[in-house]
């Protein structure tokens, strides 16, 4: 299920040459993440090959009435509830001063470790 709706999103994607502006700006940003997605969630891959709207529609629809600026955040939450209503995207940032993040503060504000388990998952 994951690769059809990877191979639907890439083949749609060819096929959109008309864009508005604000589209073509983040159009392969927002291909590369709904790509990622549908690796990370069957579930998500599936509400895309069984849709009926196109990958230029969810671009369309995402920077709708964005107005003069909008958030990477906002467009990837927006494109991901294009295709699947009530989902979300969260997100993770963090610093690396080159030295893979060691300088960074490694406690929460009241002084316990805080780790990611995201990187579990791979295996």
């Amino acid at each position: 299920m994951t690769q059809e709706a990877i191979n639907k999103l890439n083949e749609e994607f060819k096929q959109a040459t008309k864009m508005s502006q604000k589209a073509s700006a983040v159009k392969e940003y927002v291909l590369e993440a709904l790509i990622m997605f549908c690796e990370q969630n069957e579930e998500f891959a599936r509400a895309i090959v069984q849709t009926k709207q196109t990958i230029a529609q969810c671009i369309e629809e995402t920077v709708n009435k964005c107005g003069s600026s909008i958030s990477d955040i906002e467009v990837y939450k927006k494109a991901v509830q294009f295709y699947f209503h009530g989902a979300t995207v969260k997100f993770s940032m963090t610093i690396d001063l080159g030295d893979e993040g060691f300088s960074n503060k490694q406690t929460s504000k009241s002084g316990e470790l805080t780790l990611s388990l995201d990187g579990l998952l791979d295996f």
